[in-house]
């Protein structure tokens, strides 16, 4: 056996001993919860203590460097703990490492019990290691604080990377209060908005768009200004939601007006994949770039305050037609419903400029499809996966079924003063085909309304070719054609717009009350009157109103 000269056996001792008695600066596993293994240098920095009696460094190193998929953010959670005994004073400030950057981390409302998330966007690359300082405020104040056991002490809960977002909200649970805050988010100094201004390594990264979220509190305002669209919310609205895809990837910063956002978040992502539905409120889709359309033909959304309804908008009448209008004669159109009619039968016919079917019609139409081996067009096929994919119709056992909700449709070929009207008439079917007290008030006030006014409103269907024998259909109709425009143009458009185009026909003169100067007046005041019903149950219940179906208004600056 070979033996040690007798210096070398000194340096063994020497080393051991340092290796066993020197914790202060051997790499050992953090004790709190992390994402990625991570070392900490000393034994507070595994414990994630940090004693506020002298400045003094928490050092850590990751075992490996993290990987992270798209833009993240390192989050910090932490608490302050300050004795009683203690001034309540923090004496300094805790700055945080990172990298090329040093981060103030937020302490004045993090104290006893209240954890603090501060999330900072992540370098790129990620940074291997990272200190958290506590630099004493060395002007006088809190000098002669008493020992250990009566001084403030930061405790680290949890380092993990998360997707980058910059905001402030607040969530409360058994565990206690958690403030999430981040930084490049501030208030001006009137107190009137917040400014949300990541620099540029941090703005919005290649493929994504910014996404915005806020918890708006009853009263006043709210409104998000990005770039040149203004997005204000309607005092209904409780969750103030943007999706990604209409907010340019450049519209940075974004300005959040008005006294009623309370928790709020900015962060980035990319476009569902295509046909998935993007959740917008229908005020969105009307102006929804088409640069920012997932397919030219035509986009899909899925209403966010009533999800089980599809909204498509087509680029043209044209592709609209070649998915649905064989839908609009099987469904609605007299002398042809329940049947499918071939290409050449309707090829001369008009179907509809906006659509609306309910689950029960479409997993009917489907059925019958596969029922007769009839030969569909590729894309009412392609429908027929879109709708069994959002669970609108289902398949068991090759049958296909009713599911839940239903479809609309608008068109960009339509004028944007009529795509707001028919968006208004489509989406309240929508929700007369999901809401049972809807149909029932429906029918209540088509029962009672006024025998002359429904001869000549039966006229008007009998004239667009609806099948005016199905109820069903008849009261539908009724309750979307006076609910299509405000209230206070409910009276032109029935008592001197469509009575106008009625009055050409001679066999349907009888279904006309007398006319008066300028118009046709008993129908203008029936149907004003039904308008205003409409539009205040509309309202109580959802927050709409007659010609306004959206909780976001969206104008261009």
């Amino acid at each position: 056996m070979a033996r040690f000269p007798h210096t070398a056996v000194l340096l063994v001792v020497i080393l051991s001993f340092f290796l066993l008695f020197s914790c202060g600066r051997s790499l050992q596993p953090v004790f709190f919860h992390v994402t990625d293994p991570l070392m900490g240098l000393s034994r507070e920095a595994c414990e994630g203590t940090l004693q506020f009696s002298k400045s003094k460094k928490l050092e850590y190193r990751y075992a490996t460097v993290p990987e992270v998929l798209g833009p993240a953010s390192l989050e910090l959670s932490y608490t302050v703990i300050i004795p009683v005994e203690a001034d309540s004073e923090i004496p300094g400030r805790i700055v945080l490492e990172y990298g090329e950057d040093f981060r103030v981390l937020p302490l004045s409302p993090v104290a006893n019990g209240i954890i603090m998330h501060y999330s900072i966007p992540a370098a790129d690359p990620l940074p291997d290691r990272f200190g958290i300082s506590f630099i004493k405020d060395e002007s006088g104040t809190a000098k002669n604080r008493p020992g250990k056991e009566k001084t403030p002490v930061m405790q680290i809960y949890s380092v993990e990377y998360k997707d980058q977002w910059y905001g402030y909200y607040r969530m409360d649970d058994d565990s206690g209060v958690h403030l999430y805050a981040s930084p490049f988010v501030s208030r001006l100094t009137d107190g009137s908005a917040w400014v949300f201004d990541p620099p540029a390594p941090f703005g919005t990264p290649d493929g994504c768009f910014p996404v915005f979220s806020a918890i708006l509190q009853d009263g006043g305002e709210a409104a998000l200004i990005a770039k040149n669209l203004r997005f204000e919310a309607s005092p209904r609205l409780s969750r103030f939601n943007i999706p990604p895809g209409i907010i340019a990837p450049d519209a940075l910063p974004l300005i959040l007006e008005g006294d009623r956002p309370a928790d709020f978040r900015l962060s980035y992502s990319k476009l569902p994949a295509f046909p998935e539905p993007v959740t917008a409120d229908p005020g969105m889709v009307l102006v929804w770039p088409l640069g920012n359309w997932r397919d030219s033909r035509f986009e899909i959304y899925k209403w966010e305050q009533f999800p089980s309804i599809l909204i498509f908008d087509f680029a043209d009448y044209a592709i609209q037609d070649r998915m649905l209008k064989r839908l609009a004669f099987f469904v609605e159109k007299a002398g042809f419903r329940g049947r499918l009619s071939t290409d050449r039968e309707i090829a001369d016919q008009h179907g509809w400029n906006a659509h609306d079917y309910r689950a029960g019609d479409l997993a009917r139409f489907f059925r019958t499809a596969r029922e007769t081996n009839f030969p569909l067009l590729a894309e009412e096929y392609e429908l027929e996966r879109i709708l069994l994919h959002a669970d609108i119709i289902r398949e068991s056992g090759g049958r296909i079924t009713a599911g839940e909700g239903g479809i609309i449709s608008i068109s960009r070929e339509t004028s944007q003063y009529l795509r707001t009207r028919f968006m208004a008439h489509e989406a309240f079917h929508g929700i007369f085909f999901i809401d049972e007290e809807f149909r029932d008030f429906s029918r209540r006030r088509w029962q009672q309304f006024p025998d002359q006014a429904k001869r000549f409103i039966l006229s008007a269907f009998d004239y667009y070719q609806y099948d005016i024998t199905d109820d069903y259909l008849v009261v539908n109709e009724f309750m979307a054609y006076i609910m299509q425009q405000p209230v206070t143009e409910a009276g032109s458009y029935f008592g001197e717009y469509l009575p106008s185009i009625i009055e050409r026909y001679p066999h349907r003169r009888a279904a006309l009350p007398p006319k008066g100067p300028g118009g046709w007046p008993s129908l203008a005041a029936a149907f004003t009157r039904e308008a205003e019903a409409f539009s205040a149950y509309a309202n109580d219940r959802w927050g709409l109103a007659a010609g306004r179906v959206n909780l976001i208004t969206i104008s261009r600056l």
